[in-house]
């Protein structure tokens, strides 16, 4: 049952961390579905005849049927539409959700310019397009841009407000008469359903308005204040209207939207002091003409109407709020609660509390809607709810052999698939504790890894790790070694455990010439994508060591410990001081079969020992490399005997004909010997390593 505790722990665990992540990230196919849910408040609203009114400041003058049936088809002459907005001049701020982009006959043009310039309450439309439909002249767009938002304070170089390419504006001769203009362009989600609207968008570098926020801006005579960050709109302030952190504002649609018929305007029967100190808009509702758009109370809602509704959300203060935080709080807090769930024992008293949680849930997101207007994801919830629940149904039926289990987890990532069927024969050598067995361990570290971070963002250096570490691991895999683990850009690999390998040290000196040979590969690549060269240095020692479950009951790591182990990593480390790139030790290098090139680099005390060892290059096996072993075991020969001058002069021409890093570091060596004056009887070619 311990077991199955740690289980459903990472159960719930897991749930919460993928479901926060999608929430964050906003996942489109997850979003679609959580929108069709969450949608469903508006119904629920509804059903419990719960009233959401409108601001009666605002009115939808309407072209509706009985408008079309009794002027005649739309477009109507400018004649007409002049008539109209003549009859609204007590209105505070009348808004067009129509645009005359293109001239008709002259009078009804020269009609409706007057009608507006007289009226002074009139603000145009015009919309944003991705692709050119039609050239805007300078003047007009002078004219325009007039009315864009200048109070902004940028506090990025970058923002997420969306830019449009192009713009269908009015005609000039219109556009001077107007008030304002603003554009009506509006977005759907994913799902082609609009619940949201836009604060404003970017056109040629300036910050548009959208159509409601500027009916609100001359309704309440207040100047738009916005604080741009790199994700959008950071505050918005429009008097009172205070609004932060959104790009867009979710529509809490209304029951009932106070539509105007225009024929009822034009006749009379709808006096002019109806529409005193009020918002009117201008707009299509006839289905023939088709301004429709799918929202989630009604898939043929007017156009219109959207303005309508950010309008009056706005005024009332009644416009849907996201709360991120609490959506996560309770993506955390639902889990942990399914988790106590599955210790009562009988399923179907289990299923009832599932059900019971997720009622409580429903009843509580639609309680914040109705209530506070808060627009929680409550389908975030119930996934949580669901995933926590079955997965952790499905754990207690089909989890049987928990050993073989362990093994697999603990092992399959990091070893070959056939040690891992060798130690599910034997699950018993995964007792806590270890054996004492000889193993041969790699060291591997990026050089200069610490300088190289600095210089890069943190995603390049996630990057190269990444490029690096999963080719290398594999090579260890496939050379029948076990990663151990990686030390920030260090990995340390174990050979001959868990399980007996033949010729470890054989296989651990060719992982060590392959993971070279890949790295050299692998920073070609980096420097070809504008990234540093990287260089690696390899450390190999076959000692006895302690190998098993290391740690405590609750958590413990299959490792390796010893003095067999901090030597490989000493040996990784000299490879800094001598410029080299593998070093091995005597105790590999004499239990190796197979032909590999050593090269006797020195014999040091490594920090931390007082015995000297003998410690070897390993290199590829070449001609130019043969003949370097050759040379330098002549010059190393001088160099034991205390004969510094002439070893000196042959570590010199080896440098100067191949470049060798270790010839290099003894030339230096040998001059400081020679110079010190030692005493050649006293010599005992003994180097004392001052750093790991």
């Amino acid at each position: 049952m311990k077991k199955f505790l740690i289980y459903r722990m990472l159960v719930a665990f897991g749930v919460i961390v993928i479901l926060t992540s999608v929430f964050k990230y906003k996942i489109s196919l997850v979003e679609k579905i959580s929108n069709n849910i969450t949608d469903s408040k508006f119904k629920i609203r509804s059903i419990l005849n719960i009233k959401h009114e409108p601001d009666k400041r605002v009115v939808v003058v309407d072209v509706d049927e009985e408008s079309i049936n009794k002027l005649g088809r739309w477009p109507w002459d400018r004649k007409v539409i002049a008539g109209l907005i003549g009859k609204l001049n007590q209105a505070t701020v009348v808004g067009l959700d129509i645009v005359f982009s293109e001239s008709s006959n002259p009078e009804s043009d020269r009609a409706l310019t007057e009608t507006i310039a007289k009226n002074g309450n009139v603000i145009l439309g015009f919309f944003f397009r991705d692709n050119a439909t039609q050239d805007i002249d300078e003047s007009n767009l002078e004219k325009i841009s007039e009315f864009s938002i200048f109070r902004v304070k940028m506090e990025s170089n970058m923002t997420k407000v969306r830019e449009f390419q192009f713009i269908e504006a009015n005609i000039p001769e219109i556009t001077d008469a107007g008030l304002a203009s603003a554009f009506f362009s509006i977005e759907p989600d994913l799902d082609g359903l609009y619940r949201n609207y836009p604060m404003g968008y970017i056109y040629k570098g300036n910050l548009f308005p959208s159509m409601g926020f500027q009916l609100l801006r001359f309704y309440l005579n207040k100047d738009i204040e916005v604080i741009l960050n790199d994700k959008g709109f950071k505050e918005f302030k429009l008097g009172d209207i205070k609004v932060s952190n959104r790009n867009y504002i979710r529509l809490n649609y209304y029951d009932n939207v106070e539509y105007v018929s225009a024929h009822k305007v034009l006749n009379g029967e709808i006096k002019e002091e109806y529409f005193k100190d009020k918002i009117v808009i201008i707009g299509i509702t006839e289905v023939g003409v088709y301004d429709l758009r799918p929202t989630p109370v009604d898939p043929v809602t007017p156009g219109v109407s959207l303005h309508y509704t950010l309008v009056s959300n706005m005024l009332k203060s009644d416009y849907l709020t996201d709360k991120p935080l609490i959506d996560i709080i309770l993506m955390i807090i639902l889990p942990v609660l399914v988790f106590g769930v599955t210790f009562i024992r009988r399923i179907s008293l289990r299923l009832m509390v599932y059900i019971l949680i997720i009622i409580m849930d429903l009843v509580f997101v639609n309680f914040m809607f109705i209530k506070y207007y808060i627009w929680l994801n409550e389908s975030y919830h119930i996934f949580s709810i669901l995933f926590t629940s079955i997965i952790s149904e499905l754990l207690l039926f089909f989890i049987t052999d928990q050993k073989s289990l362990m093994i697999k987890k603990a092992f399959a990532t990091y070893v070959s698939p056939e040690v891992v069927d060798i130690m599910l024969k034997d699950p018993e050598r995964l007792k806590l504790g270890g054996e004492n067995r000889e193993v041969t361990v790699i060291f591997t570290d990026i050089r200069g890894f610490t300088t190289l971070s600095e210089k890069l963002k943190s995603e390049q250096v996630v990057y190269i790790l990444n490029q690096l570490n999963t080719p290398l691991t594999k090579i260890i895999i496939e050379h029948g070694g076990m990663l151990d683990k990686y030390i920030g850009d260090a990995i340390m690999a174990i050979f001959n455990a868990p399980v007996d390998i033949e010729k470890h040290p054989d296989r651990a000196c060719r992982a060590a010439l392959e993971m070279y040979r890949k790295v050299e590969e692998l920073s070609t690549k980096f420097q070809s994508e504008g990234l540093p060269p990287v260089k690696i240095g390899i450390g190999v020692n076959t000692g006895e060591a302690t190998v098993g479950n290391i740690g405590s009951d609750i958590r413990f790591d299959y490792t390796a410990i010893g003095d067999s182990v901090n030597l490989a990593s000493r040996l990784e480390g000299l490879n800094k001081y001598y410029k080299t790139h593998i070093i091995v030790s005597e105790s590999t290098k004499s239990k190796t079969t197979e032909p590999f090139i050593f090269r006797n680099v020195d014999l040091v005390v490594v920090k931390g020992k007082t015995e000297p060892i003998a410690i070897y290059e390993l290199m590829e096996d070449t001609e130019t490399n043969r003949k370097i072993t050759d040379l330098f075991s002549d010059a190393f020969s001088d160099y034991l005997k205390g004969e510094f001058s002439e070893a000196k002069y042959k570590f010199e021409r080896i440098f100067r004909e191949y470049e060798d890093g270790p010839s290099e570091v003894y030339m230096k060596r040998c001059e400081e010997l020679a110079n010190s004056g030692i005493d050649k009887t006293k010599w005992t070619g003994v180097y004392v390593a001052k750093d790991k």
